[in-house]
């Protein structure tokens, strides 16, 4: 009861700080997106529009740095989140996160150490992200949303 206490009032924090920033006329969050509706998006082809700000959340399924080097640093990150149908049948709905800047190497680094960093984004870990939908990537598992992160915390 504590964990969904605690998800709750960082999500609430989290929506009024992004809702300061609609004076500053940065677009407003569009919470009705998720990873399971961007997942649907793609089979449907009604894909929400390129630059809409989202807030997703979801658990770390893989994870790869693509540019180690701190100034240029950039990971990605597939994230997943499930979905009951029946008794026994589960869906399961998939983005790739993008990590760009320096703020995120320590969240994902090249090569991980012996001590624990409370920072690193580990594999099953549940995170929530606000971002900007940039479109969709193909992949071995067919079409995927892409997602840059605005910010990532995790749950």
């Amino acid at each position: 009861m504590k964990t969904v206490i605690k998800k709750i009032f960082v999500v609430l924090i989290m929506l009024t700080a992004f809702s300061a920033w609609a004076d500053d006329g940065i677009q407003p969050v569009d919470l009705s997106i998720t990873i399971r509706s961007l997942a649907d998006s793609a089979l449907t082809g009604s894909s929400p529009e390129a630059g809409t700000a989202v807030i997703l959340n979801g658990t770390v399924i893989e994870r790869t740095v693509t540019n180690p080097d701190k100034d240029a640093y950039s990971a990605e990150l597939m994230m997943a989140s499930g979905e009951w149908i029946t008794d026994a049948e589960v869906t399961v709905s998939k983005c790739i996160i993008l990590l760009n800047g320096p703020e995120y190497s320590e969240m994902v680094p090249a090569r991980r150490s012996r001590t624990v960093n409370p920072k690193e984004i580990i594999l099953n870990s549940e995170l929530l992200v606000y971002g900007v939908f940039l479109g969709w990537a193909e992949t071995s598992e067919g079409v995927i949303a892409v997602v840059e992160a605005g910010g990532v915390r995790k749950l």
